[in-house]
Parts: C-alpha cells; structure tokens; sequence
C-alpha cells in the first residue's frame, strides 16, 4: 500500500520521499529503476550495549562531575 502510494506521487510528478528501516519488511527485493530512486540517503543508529563497563564508567563520571542524579 505504501509503496503504491509512492509510486503514484512519481508518477504524477509531484515526486515522493519514501522512508523505510534497513533490515526491515522493505529493505529487499524491491528494485527502485528510473524515477522512483533518484537518490537513497541511508542513516544508522547504532545499539548502545547498556551493561558494557566503560558506559557506566562514563555516565558515573558524568553524574558526579554535574552532579546529575
């Protein structure tokens, strides 16, 4: 349905942006020929592991050096 939607405002000229997750339902198997992927901008969060050491080393100094509680 998403994609039907984008692909109409293409082709009506209006022009589209089209936003997906990478790794998602959307990230594979669908080919984005001419028009339809001019230009793919691609950003990462990256996965903080909340238990590593050198986080909670980070964030202690932290709350002591601006008493944050």
């Amino acid at each position: 349905m998403a994609l039907d939607n984008y692909r109409r405002a293409c082709d009506s000229g209006r022009g589209a942006v089209f936003l997906s997750v990478a790794r998602g339902k959307v990230s594979e198997g669908i080919n984005f020929d001419r028009h339809y992927g001019r230009a793919v901008i691609m950003f990462g969060i990256p996965f903080q592991y909340t238990l590593s050491h050198v986080l909670r080393a980070r964030l202690e100094y932290l709350q002591i050096r601006f008493q944050i509680r």
